[in-house]
């Protein structure tokens, strides 16, 4: 059976990649924070010397790069984003390549585009206005430049929902993403801030490709079974290829739970753009993928289910500042 190293793997998306992957391949993790769950390895990825000792004795056939500064916040420290992300992705290579590794899959984010109106393709403009894009797109470079690395690189749009089966979804602390925050506090009569309604868009919010984390873990092992069988590199967009504005998941969510929802509208957030809405063609083409599970009835609905789980849990989400 072929091994998966995946870092990162305590946060969101390596949670619930974890138990997915599992069905077809040995997963081992690496994250800096401990997981009671499962066995992973505790380890800050910029510390290139332990990580390159785990490497050794893992030996995995190929790493998925989950580990990064991911929240859109410019009100973080730069200096964070471009040490989580462009030298947390820079020890991680020197690593593999003191370990003969050669294949990778990262993470990256749609936030790297320049605004369009049209859905955005794999060769569609680049231009990285929050932080956090600008060290992505660096870390996509330095991907690229090496000659003995083969990679996929995944450009995620917005990532969203839970797994059903075991039931794990998104706890940030603190929430600031729309799709729990919007179910959460629905669900709870709580007061729901939304980031800007003057956009150019057809409502005034911003639109958006939401993608169910089922979808999202379906495409990286989709993109593993294709490194380990090719030596050929790629980008691809990972969406639904369709986008909802704000108010559009708000109305749904109110006729969806039949409960009244309190809105009040706020500054938006600077490097926000008015539209992201992905072409993902190329990922059908190259890894026989497309969202299956990204409407959003099963969005929600998922959602829910993991809310349910966590309050029964005793656990409830904690939100920023007026959120």
């Amino acid at each position: 059976m072929k091994k998966i190293l995946i870092t990162g793997a305590s946060g969101y998306i390596g949670k619930c990649l974890f138990y997915f992957l599992k069905k077809k391949y040995e997963v081992i993790g690496i994250d800096k924070e401990n997981d009671s769950e499962k066995k992973i390895y505790k380890c800050n990825v910029l510390n290139t010397k332990k990580l390159e000792k785990i490497l050794f004795k893992a030996k995995p056939n190929l790493i998925v790069h989950l580990a990064a500064q991911s929240l859109v916040d410019e009100t973080i420290n730069k200096k964070k984003y471009y040490t989580n992300n462009v030298l947390a992705t820079k020890s991680l290579i020197t690593a593999m390549k003191k370990n003969n590794l050669n294949k990778i899959i990262f993470s990256s984010t749609a936030a790297v585009y320049q605004k369009n109106s049209k859905p955005l393709k794999e060769n569609s403009k680049l231009k990285a206005l929050s932080t956090y894009a600008k060290t992505k797109l660096i870390c996509e470079k330095n991907i690229k430049k090496q000659k003995n690395i083969n990679s996929v690189i995944l450009r995620f749009f917005n990532v969203c929902s839970a797994l059903d089966r075991p039931i794990i979804g998104e706890l940030h602390n603190p929430e600031t993403h729309l799709i729990p925050t919007i179910s959460y506090k629905a669900m709870f009569n709580k007061k729901i801030y939304i980031y800007g309604n003057d956009f150019p868009t057809h409502d005034g919010t911003c639109i958006r490709d939401y993608i169910h984390i089922k979808d999202i873990c379906s495409a990286i092992q989709k993109s593993a079974k294709y490194l380990l069988e090719n030596k050929k590199s790629t980008i691809l967009n990972v969406g639904n290829k369709k986008g909802l504005s704000n108010n559009q998941i708000v109305n749904f969510t109110k006729k969806n739970l039949k409960k009244k929802i309190d809105i009040k509208y706020v500054q938006r957030r600077k490097g926000d753009v008015a539209m992201l809405v992905c072409n993902s063609d190329k990922a059908k083409k190259i890894i026989s993928w497309s969202a299956q599970n990204s409407n959003l009835k099963k969005i929600l609905n998922d959602e829910m289910i993991w809310i349910k789980k966590f309050r029964r849990m005793g656990i409830s989400r904690k939100f920023k500042n007026y959120l």
